[in-house]
């Protein structure tokens, strides 16, 4: 199992998911406006990734240029997991019928919601 990754980790990663291989200056001129981080901070962010061994850092002159070591899918995954047992007690159904009462869907996700409720039911 992949260590946690923090809510502003995670956008530290997004930022390197999106544009790897990627510099700490390009992934702080990634990050969302209106983010209060100093370029120091990210830095720190992407060091404490580095140690957490998410992301691996490498040398180009002495710059550090930094590559994701775990996928995207991965960590969403791993992410669902924690959410779904902390807040619903490890029960998937609850979870399912909360977000489609919260989400708005498109007629486009709601095909594929059905799609895979018939695919997990047996039918086709």
């Amino acid at each position: 199992m992949k260590p946690k990754i923090s809510s502003a980790e995670w956008e530290v990663m997004n930022a390197v998911w999106a544009r790897h291989p990627v510099t700490a200056a390009e992934v702080f001129a990634a990050l969302p406006a209106g983010h209060a981080w100093a370029q120091k901070t990210v830095n720190t962010f992407l060091a404490r990734l580095v140690e957490k061994g998410v992301l691996k850092v490498t040398k180009d002159g002495n710059i550090n240029v930094y590559s994701p070591l775990l996928r995207r899918e991965q960590g969403v995954a791993q992410e669902s997991r924690h959410f779904m047992q902390r807040v619903f007690q490890g029960a998937a159904g609850p979870l399912l019928v909360h977000f489609c009462e919260q989400a708005t869907l498109s007629k486009e996700e709601i095909q594929e919601l059905q799609d895979l409720l018939r695919k997990k039911k047996g039918r086709k």
